[in-house]
């Protein structure tokens, strides 16, 4: 039953993401590098050495493609803010996988936990205006 639920949900996963706009992307790599720091938390609890890396690897990696992401010329200080959150999580998650340190993997948890918190709370209104407007100026 189990099993079937996972397939389930990495295929609601799947399709979702093949119709989600910028903003619920965003949402979901949130949620998978939260997911990827709780997993590496359990690895370390286990003393699974390749779960963890692996893990660590892919919140790292997604930590960056975020970081990569940002536009610090039109996105001001909120963007630098960004930028510096990001660089700080890096980090502080190289020295949570040197230290086997699971109060460092909370404190990034907690950071994400918050950006996603803001992320998910932009409303919906502020959302399709800033489409509106990304769509005027494509055309």
């Amino acid at each position: 039953m189990t099993r079937l639920s996972i397939q389930q949900y990495r295929q609601a996963s799947v399709s979702n993401i093949d119709d989600a706009d910028p903003h619920t992307l965003i949402s979901i790599v949130l949620q998978h590098i939260l997911g990827n720091i709780a997993a590496t938390k359990g690895s370390i609890e286990r003393k699974d050495v390749e779960g963890k890396a692996k893990s660590l690897n892919k919140a790292l990696a997604l930590i960056g493609e975020l970081q990569g992401s940002l536009d610090l010329e039109q996105g001001g200080e909120v963007a630098q803010n960004l930028a510096a959150l990001y660089d700080y999580s890096i980090r502080t998650l190289t020295e949570a996988n040197l230290q086997n340190s699971q109060e460092k993997l909370d404190e990034v948890a907690k950071i994400f936990i918050n950006i996603k918190e803001g992320w998910d709370g932009i409303p919906s209104e502020v959302r399709n205006e800033f489409k509106a407007k990304k769509a005027g100026s494509a055309s």
